[in-house]
């Protein structure tokens, strides 16, 4: 093989794929696009809230004894109270459970609190019925509204919703039965917020009577459940850091993972495309006369090598500038970093030889897929090992499976990116078998890329290849 040539085959492969406004836009403008979006699209679905419901809710209190409660729980005022509550809540998370810097973490906690003052409560009024009522009267009521305007007209005197609790909803008759419960009959189309706020506050004002009929003083059966934690630390060598969470234990591993599997499958895919292509418009056999097969495929894989690795190239670093704004770079090591590379280029020799071998076997796209569905199945197993391989780094079946080629590299890419990487000495060995894979790979694509590429005619099944494969 003539280097000059295969750098031109090579060259004129890359710049007709990663110099195309296609590739540009799908693979550096919309990601950018949907990053820079992405702060908006949230609060925007944070404020899409239906509007809030208001009417009446009917207390049908057998017991005579959790009503009042019930009243009180559902008044406008603690209604509200809950809500901004609630919205404390998810900020506390959002702000702890996401590594992100102070200001980063005091920006989400704004745009929380701007959305929770433009989200409208549901306004209920309780009306206690009275143990004597006829709950069949106040169905037919409620059926008369839903036929006359369909959903909540928007005014009190829109019947919500029916509340029908047990006579021993709060007290045990005897001990032998226990106590009852309540039923709920609601008017159809509310918000699933309204139906929630509701049947919580049904059930927090029956324990609440079950406390006090029992003795029992909830405020300090909160106190005993409750236990206060500091954030936890690592020691090590170098100190003390902030300890790994669970989101970050699992993203960056699957992270590094999917990252390798997009610039391996988009390599390939587009090496199987441009093959395909020159192969049915005769094109290849113009090239034919000024390079040798080899030469031309030799080429056409290194210029879609560096169409992925100009995507891992972006997205790489696009993720370590994420991981340095939210001042957590601590997350991952230099030596992560250019293993991914690494495992990289040995992904897609073995991927791209597949692929340059399917596309010079075949005609046209549409006989390509028959042939593809293996090679994809194998893309696919990293996914099936994901979660055994981060939950157990150096277990015995994610040491086996990082042996095996070729998803070696996608699950010793998760191995090195997890808590616990496994030894150095395993690194290296892997790196060396898979060094031998992409030889038997590339030699067996040579085989069929060579006589395939001028065959025309009934798409070839596995046994022809390997007929190829012999006659080559």
């Amino acid at each position: 093989m003539k280097l000059s040539k295969v750098s031109r085959v090579a060259g004129r492969e890359f710049a007709s794929t990663a110099m195309t406004k296609g590739f540009i836009i799908g693979a550096l403008v919309m990601p950018a696009a949907i990053g820079a979006l992405m702060p908006l699209i949230i609060l925007l679905t944070m404020k899409a809230q239906p509007p809030a419901d208001t009417g009446t809710v009917y207390i049908l209190d057998r017991s005579a004894d959790v009503s009042p409660t019930i009243e009180n729980r559902l008044s406008p005022e603690n209604v509200e109270a809950r809500w901004k509550e609630r919205f404390g809540n998810v900020k506390e998370i959002a702000q702890n459970a996401i590594p992100l810097g102070e200001d980063q973490k005091k920006q989400i906690g704004d745009r929380i609190d701007q959305a929770s003052d433009s989200i409208r409560y549901p306004e209920l009024r309780v009306i206690p019925a009275g143990p004597d009522t006829d709950i069949e009267e106040l169905k037919a009521e409620m059926q008369e509204q839903v036929a006359a305007y369909g959903k909540a007209t928007g005014d009190l005197e829109s019947i919500l919703a029916i509340v029908d609790i047990d006579a021993d909803a709060s007290q045990k008759v005897n001990e032998e039965e226990g106590y009852g419960g309540f039923q709920v009959f609601l008017r159809p189309k509310l918000n699933e917020e309204t139906i929630g706020e509701i049947k919580d506050g049904v059930r927090w004002s029956i324990r609440e009577r079950r406390y006090v009929n029992a003795g029992i003083n909830r405020d300090q059966v909160g106190e005993i459940h409750e236990i206060s934690e500091r954030a936890s630390q690592e020691i090590t060598e170098e100190g003390e850091k902030k300890a790994s969470s669970a989101i970050t234990t699992f993203i960056i591993p699957m992270a590094s993972m999917i990252l390798l599997l997009i610039a391996s499958m988009t390599g390939g895919q587009y090496l199987l495309t441009t093959t395909v292509e020159e192969k049915s418009n005769r094109v290849v056999e113009v090239i034919l006369s000024a390079c040798s097969p080899m030469e031309l495929m030799t080429g056409k894989i290194l210029g879609q090598m560096f169409v992925g690795l100009s995507l891992l190239v972006v997205y790489s670093w696009l993720g370590i500038f994420a991981l340095i704004f939210m001042e957590r770079f601590d997350l991952i090591e230099w030596s992560t970093i250019v293993l991914i590379f690494v495992f990289f280029i040995l992904a897609y020799f073995m991927f791209a030889s597949l692929m340059a071998a399917i596309g010079s076997a075949v005609n046209e796209m549409r006989e390509a897929q028959s042939l593809m569905t293996p090679v994809i199945l194998l893309m696919m197993v990293p996914y099936f090992f994901f979660m055994p391989v981060i939950r157990a780094p150096n277990s015995m079946l994610s040491t086996v499976t990082s042996f095996i080629p070729p998803i070696s590299p996608f699950i010793m890419i998760m191995r090195v990116a997890s808590n616990d990487p496994p030894p150095v000495w395993q690194t290296g060995l892997v790196i060396l078998v898979n060094a031998v894979a992409v030889v038997v790979f590339l030699w067996f694509a040579a085989k069929v890329f060579r006589v395939g590429l001028l065959m025309f005619g009934k798409p070839p099944n596995l046994r022809t290849l390997i007929k190829w494969v012999r006659m080559a």
